[in-house]
């Protein structure tokens, strides 16, 4: 499965973040798709008065430099002056753009979702798992064609992995597929997984720790996964750990920190934090009134 993924990563193998979308077609891509300015597939394709097509936010852009420099608008492609820069969408070529988007991802998501099977190659694991990170991070809808093709289950798999550059993409993967989409913290939450990422947070390796706190921070934006993060044993305990660590770095102190903020929604939460020294959260609610049950209040006695 290797060879179908060639060329869908913009640098070497070692350059994982930079997978880029458009340069990876399963179906041939056709050079009318393509913006002779951008050299990306268009999106909003429209046409000047003499027949070239380009993306509108791209000609705009160069009839606008055209003015600022004092020149007469000119075509791009033939330099020739326009007698009117009115653009005209190209309709019929935006719809079969569209259509032909929509089959070569079904059919990457479908190729992702066999790639991510356990006895796939280490590589073909961390392309299917950058893809789903850029179609997510490409558009918030996309979010929901991960869930329902049932991905979410299959990118979890993938943190039983022995490889740590898995393991840390997985985290990486399910905190991007979490933000801003409760269903999908609700899938992510289902079963044991919160408890296996609570694990992480005692890795030996610094980077699965730091993912793993920020993917439970994302979760417990959540309230009602609240609950769910500080039942699992150890997690409280270990969150208060990593806030007074010297040996963390920076941003992972700060997202435990940030994690325990949101876990105070939760009233066991609080009480939890108490015993393991973490007060201000206690102390706060009976500062301001708040009704609390007696065997909180008892850790003072």
């Amino acid at each position: 499965m290797e060879e179908i993924w060639q060329g869908s990563y913009g640098g070497s193998q070692s350059d994982e973040g930079s997978y880029h979308f458009e340069r990876s077609h399963i179906e041939p891509i056709y050079d009318a798709f393509v913006c002779p300015l951008t050299k990306q597939v268009m999106r909003d394709p429209v046409t000047l008065e003499n027949g070239q097509t380009f993306e509108r936010e791209a000609i705009e852009k160069w009839f606008k430099e055209c003015r600022e420099s004092g020149r007469k608008p000119v075509c791009p492609l033939t330099l020739k002056e326009l007698r009117c820069t009115e653009l005209n969408p190209s309709i019929a070529l935006r719809n079969t753009i569209e259509e032909w988007t929509a089959r070569n991802e079904a059919a990457q998501v479908d190729l992702a979702s066999r790639s991510l099977s356990l006895d796939s190659s280490e590589n073909d694991v961390l392309q299917a798992l950058k893809y789903i990170q850029h179609m997510c991070q490409k558009s918030r809808s996309n979010k929901h064609v991960v869930r329902n093709a049932e991905l979410i289950p299959m990118i979890i798999n993938t943190l039983k992995r022995s490889s740590g550059r898995v393991r840390c993409t997985a985290l990486e993967t399910l905190r991007i597929v979490a933000e801003e989409d409760l269903d999908n913290k609700e899938v992510i939450a289902d079963g044991d997984t919160i408890r296996t990422i609570v694990k992480f947070l005692s890795h030996e390796h610094s980077q699965e720790r730091e993912e793993a706190v920020s993917l439970l921070y994302e979760l417990s934006k959540s309230e009602s996964l609240c609950e769910k993060v500080g039942a699992v044993n150890g997690a409280i305990l270990i969150l208060v750990g990593m806030t007074s660590s010297k040996s963390e770095n920076i941003v992972t102190v700060e997202k435990a920190d940030k994690t325990l903020e949101n876990l105070e929604k939760c009233e066991n939460n609080v009480r939890q934090m108490a015993e393991n020294g973490r007060l201000q959260p206690l102390l706060t609610l009976l500062l301001e009134g708040a009704a609390f049950s007696l065997s909180a209040v008892v850790l003072f006695s």
